[in-house]
C-alpha cells in the first residue's frame, strides 16, 4: 500500500525526501506561528483600547465628560486617540510582517517551488 505525505502526494521511500518534507512542515509551522502572534497583538491592541473607551463611556460618563482644555472633554480626546491607536496598530502590523513574516513566507515558497521549475507560476 503506497504511503502519502500531508499534501496527498505519494511519498517515496527516500529518507532525504522524508527529511525535506519534515523541514517544509517545520517552516510552515513557524510561518503560521509568526503570523498568528502578529495578528493577535495588533488585533488585541486596537480592540482593547476600543473596549476600554466603550466601558468608560458607559460606566463613567462623568469622567468621560470632564473638560480637559476649553470645551475638549476626555471622552472626545479618547475618541480621537482611537484613530491614532488603530493607525499605529496597522502600521506596526505592516512593518512587523515585512520584517518577520515575509522572509519566512519567501523561504517556504522557494523551498516549495524550486528555482527554474515553474518559476513564473509561483509569483
Amino acid at each position: 500500500m503506497p504511503r502519502y505525505d500531508s499534501y496527498g502526494r505519494q511519498a517515496p521511500w527516500d529518507a532525504a525526501y522524508a527529511h525535506e518534507t519534515h523541514r517544509h512542515d517545520d517552516d510552515l509551522t513557524a510561518l503560521r506561528s509568526a503570523y498568528r502572534v502578529l495578528r493577535r497583538i495588533s488585533t488585541l491592541t486596537a480592540l482593547g483600547s476600543f473596549v476600554v473607551y466603550v466601558v468608560l463611556s458607559c460606566y463613567a460618563p462623568g469622567l468621560m465628560g470632564s473638560k480637559i482644555i476649553g470645551e475638549l472633554s476626555l471622552g472626545m480626546a479618547w475618541g480621537v486617540l482611537q484613530l491614532v491607536v488603530t493607525f499605529a496598530a496597522v502600521s506596526w502590523y505592516g512593518r512587523s510582517a515585512q520584517r518577520s513574516v515575509d522572509p519566512l513566507a519567501r523561504a517556504v515558497r522557494e523551498r516549495a517551488v524550486p528555482a527554474g521549475r515553474n518559476a513564473g507560476a509561483a509569483r
